[in-house]
């Protein structure tokens, strides 16, 4: 069989893909393209599928709206044939190799072929050279509500901090907790100590058969705490460092440790 060749088509007569991958585009590096291709044309053809008498995006979709800024009339493309589920993994793969892919939008079209039934998870996984737990977590983020998925598509929140408070069990409580990340900062570790201990607090509240409040629940910590495994004691933690400890090393720590006397009160 030949291999596809380029053609030039009406650039009306080619859609954007069904359903797309990218719901948004980021508006500096679509200037950048339409500049280009107002300068140089479109170097790289439309990778696409024909439907009747009309052709349909694969790859390619941001440069055939870049072609419509840009006035071009005809656009090159390359007609390849191809079934529905060979569409999807293509379209994901090409996704998958841009550096400014939006997580949100990526995630939504996994969850449609997940729940349509076009793959199973472990199927999609393998066909994009990913890992189940991966899929899984594009699945959580077309769960998030829309909040958390606008500030995440808008890169003002790290997608690390979002899977943490996503986790929290109180709908009216996470939005609480992650408008003040927003507002504020928050990094992982910290949401990750806020989700742990609003969670808990929930779960005790829930026993008693109280509602959540604000004025029930923890407020929100910036600075998280952890266990000091020396000492035993819950201290503030402002830097994360990995380092490996034996157990006969922390013994021997804790045995040269010496309890300073309380300064003994004047006149005592």
């Amino acid at each position: 069989m030949d291999a596809p060749k380029i053609q030039t088509v009406n650039i009306g007569l080619v859609d954007r893909p069904v359903p797309p991958v990218r719901d948004h585009f980021d508006e500096q590096e679509m200037a950048r393209l339409i500049s280009s291709i107002r300068e140089n044309g479109i170097l790289v053809p439309l990778m696409v599928v024909a439907r009747e008498s009309r052709y349909e995006v694969v790859d390619g979709d941001r440069r055939l709206k870049a072609a419509w800024e840009a006035g071009l009339r005809e656009v090159p493309v390359v007609v390849h044939v191809l079934s529905d589920s060979q569409i999807h993994i293509q379209r994901m793969l090409a996704n998958l190799d841009r550096h400014d892919t939006d997580p949100v939008s990526e995630a939504k079209y996994i969850a449609r072929l997940i729940h349509n039934g076009t793959f199973d998870l472990d199927t999609l996984a393998k066909k994009l050279g990913r890992s189940p737990e991966w899929i899984e977590g594009r699945i959580t983020i077309a769960e998030m509500p829309d909040y958390m998925q606008t500030a995440l598509s808008s890169q003002q929140v790290s997608l690390g901090v979002c899977m943490e408070l996503h986790q929290i069990k109180d709908a009216a409580t996470k939005e609480r907790y992650f408008r003040d990340a927003m507002r504020n900062g928050m990094t992982v570790h910290a949401a990750q100590y806020n989700r742990m201990m609003v969670n808990e607090a929930l779960e005790s509240l829930a026993s008693q058969d109280v509602a959540p409040t604000p004025e029930n629940v923890p407020s929100v910590s910036i600075i998280p705490k952890a266990f000091c495994a020396l000492t035993d004691e819950l201290l503030p933690v402002n830097e994360m460092r990995m380092v490996r400890v034996g157990i006969r090393h922390l013994e021997e720590a804790r045995s040269h440790m010496v309890d300073i006397p309380s300064p003994t009160p004047a006149g005592g």
